[in-house]
């Protein structure tokens, strides 16, 4: 996805490749853009620290917006 496209307080779906007991997997979850800065994005998740993706993951890992 691109950047310029994130809209502060919409989700968006979080896709990455993690490995779990040796076996890599597609990991997925909603998270909700929080706040745009020059060099990525702010975004948070129910329980969870804020997690800060980079102009380079959110290329990479978000795919789509969640419109509520």
């Amino acid at each position: 996805m691109n950047k310029s496209k994130l809209i502060t307080g919409r989700k968006y779906l979080h896709t990455r490749h993690t490995i779990i007991d040796g076996i890599q997997r597609r990991a997925e979850r909603w998270i909700k853009c929080e706040q745009i800065s020059d060099t990525g994005a702010v975004f948070s998740r129910i329980l969870e620290p804020d997690i800060t993706l980079t102009n380079e993951q959110i290329e990479k890992e978000l795919e789509e917006t969640w419109e509520r």
